[in-house]
């Protein structure tokens, strides 16, 4: 490696076609940009203007974008802090997923467990299950037991969907 002119490192390198260095900008002002880490223009110009960095021409492209730095200032909006629909009685929403593996397994060869809240009470139930096909059988046994005890039906039960939960015609039997 040879040290330029221009305070950077010339690679040469002996390759046949090199396709991945052919992009480089022909505009000064945009590999400048490149070279501070996509420094916005007017940082940049700042810069040339405080006679902060010896050789950067003076930049003026203030009003355009980089299609880089917009892909990289995308952001997800955040989750709300509150949900937008809550339960005003036991067993109208229970929220239900399961977990796993956990390791090491329990004595008794169990490595997922399902969990169930409702929605109201924040009240959690959770059950130690050796393998996904089991959830249908339990979340069974969970409903005569929840049911029995609130003296009323479960109206939803929210899942992200899993094979374990959508592939069993139970729920729609029971208008679940």
């Amino acid at each position: 490696m040879v040290r330029g002119a221009n305070h950077l490192y010339v690679l040469k390198l002996d390759i046949g076609r090199p396709i991945c260095l052919a992009a480089q900008g022909d505009d000064a002002a945009w590999r400048w940009h490149a070279r501070f880490g996509h420094l916005n223009f007017c940082a940049l110009e700042k810069l040339v203007l405080g006679g902060m960095v010896c050789g950067l021409p003076l930049i003026n492209h203030v009003d355009q974008v980089c299609d880089r730095c917009l892909a990289g200032k995308q952001r997800c909006l955040p989750f709300p802090s509150e949900a937008k629909y809550r339960a005003e009685e036991k067993l109208e929403l229970v929220h239900g997923d399961i977990c796993g593996p956990v390791t090491p397994a329990t004595p008794s060869g169990n490595k997922l467990f399902l969990l169930l809240v409702d929605d109201l009470s924040r009240y959690m139930w959770l059950i130690l299950l050796s393998s996904k096909d089991q959830a249908v059988q339990f979340i069974k046994r969970f409903l005569a037991r929840a049911e029995a005890e609130a003296g009323r039906k479960l109206r939803t039960l929210r899942t992200d969907r899993g094979g374990e939960f959508t592939a069993h015609a139970y729920y729609a039997e029971h208008g679940i």
